[in-house]
């Protein structure tokens, strides 16, 4: 975690908003080190953190809710119609499991490290890349390095696929308004480079604390546009069995990428629990990050069950397409795709913090600021033209859940804990190699069979 020099000769080092995978905001407290106590604890080879406004249990709960709602939520009917309505719900609640678990497995890795290394804190890729250098004897710490540019490389794809994924969503939503209200048609990319500029607008906005409103205005136009999503899926709702209960297994890596997409916000959880309170009841049965998970999976099979079974073969990539033509329908799609618009410029600062780091020695520090904008602008304009050349949401989703939250969520996470677990053992019968050994194969496959699906969908889009 970097720290900061104060006047008075404080360290301050600051998690501030961060928002990966999801619309949501989550702000984070501050640690503050007394420079007197440091110094003693350093004497003694340790370090004490006095954390400023920590977090309640409540508190993080809500903050892993928020973490794993975003736009991927709006996907989820979209995704049972790859599955059916039996293999969606046992589909959806075992993908929820394996994120539950690998969220556990990299919080526990990430505490190990940091007794370790007597460390207050430690980061996603972080963990993974000490992990590397300082276990198993160091035997892999020649390894740390390519698997810290991995770890960022799968972050950046990951995180700069969900802004393309937020310029295609609105574009969309206000497409179907724009058709159903006036009658007027155009090419879904003409709206891409409409909403180019108020995408700009707030994706250019560097300071996390101007961008704070603009996610608490999102959250709850997102709360409010589901609320009435569910009011339409309920009214005159078929009967449940009249969706198959299982679709062709060809179209499973579609789901299984769907969900990863909307479920998946690891990279967020490392900073909820160092900020609690009581770090302690983040894991554990029942713990934080277990009660959140039941809910969050909860609101996915409701959603996608629903949505399924109300629209069926018609259901579109974002629900909210499928809401009828009346005012309070167009409204909810207008409140959805606001919260999104919204959301974009938190969202970029995941993917921006990795291109910064890799680009910022090249500039001199008396225009870096200058350069930094550029970047940043020069980034937006990326996931622009992205937007413009595959403008099909459906295929963009289950890409990016195939390829960067398979590896994100599953393998790096499985990856750690056995470096982490090579020395002191992988308990009785290696059961924790076996377990990992299996997470990696899920990766593995979900990304070779997702990724293939994908873009055979997006190559039939062009045909």
């Amino acid at each position: 975690m970097e720290k900061k020099e104060t006047p008075n000769g404080i360290d301050v080092g600051s998690l501030r908003s961060l928002e990966l995978n999801t619309s949501s905001t989550i702000e984070l407290t501050g640690v503050i080190y007394d420079s007197k106590e440091k110094q003693l604890n350093e004497e003694k080879g340790s370090q004490e953190i006095q954390k400023v406004h920590p977090t309640s249990d409540f508190d993080a709960l809500l903050h892993v809710v928020k973490s794993s709602l975003g736009s991927g939520l709006l996907a989820m009917s979209d995704g049972f119609k790859n599955a059916g309505t039996v293999v969606g719900l046992v589909g959806t609640v075992f993908v929820g499991i394996l994120c539950t678990h690998c969220t556990y497995v990299m919080v526990k890795c990430s505490q190990d490290m940091c007794r370790m290394l007597n460390k207050p804190f430690l980061g996603y890729t972080e963990t993974v890349e000490q992990s590397f250098l300082y276990c198993a004897n160091k035997r892999f710490s020649k390894y740390a390095g390519f698997v810290r540019n991995c770890v960022e490389g799968s972050m950046f794809f990951t995180y700069y696929g969900v802004n393309t994924v937020y310029i295609i969503l609105v574009s969309n939503s206000f497409q179907s308004i724009i058709e159903k209200e006036f009658d007027i048609h155009y090419d879904i990319r003409v709206y891409i480079c409409a909403f180019a500029i108020p995408f700009f607008l707030v994706g250019i906005v560097r300071n996390m604390k101007f961008l704070v409103p603009f996610s608490a205005i999102a959250n709850v136009l997102l709360f409010v546009g589901l609320c009435l999503t569910f009011y339409y899926l309920f009214t005159d709702l078929p009967p449940i069995s009249s969706r198959p209960v299982a679709v062709k297994l060809t179209q499973f890596p579609l789901f299984f990428s769907t969900v990863l997409f909307g479920m998946e916000g690891i990279g967020t959880m490392l900073p909820i629990e160092n900020s609690m309170k009581k770090p302690k009841h983040f894991l554990g049965c029942p713990g934080v990050l277990t009660i959140a998970m039941t809910i969050v999976v909860s609101l996915f099979c409701g959603l996608g069950l629903f949505g399924y079974v109300k629209y069926g073969e018609e259901t579109e990539a974002n629900i909210t397409l499928n809401l009828p033509g009346d005012a309070l329908a167009q409204s909810v799609k207008i409140l959805v795709a606001l919260a999104v618009l919204f959301s974009y410029g938190l969202q970029l600062a995941a993917s921006m913090d990795v291109v910064w780091k890799r680009v910022q020695h090249r500039f001199d520090k008396s225009n870096e600021t200058k350069r930094y904008y550029q970047v940043r602008a020069g980034m937006i304009i990326g996931t622009v033209i992205l937007a413009l050349a595959v403008p099909n949401l459906g295929p963009v989703i289950s890409l990016i859940g195939a390829v960067g939250f398979s590896m994100c969520g599953f393998f790096f996470p499985a990856l750690c804990e056995t470096i982490i677990c090579w020395e002191k053992g992988f308990g009785k019968w290696n059961y924790i190699l076996w377990k990992n050994i299996f997470l990696g194969i899920v990766a593995i496959l979900a990304v070779v069979s997702g990724s293939i699906t994908s873009m055979a969908d997006i190559i039939a889009e062009y045909s």
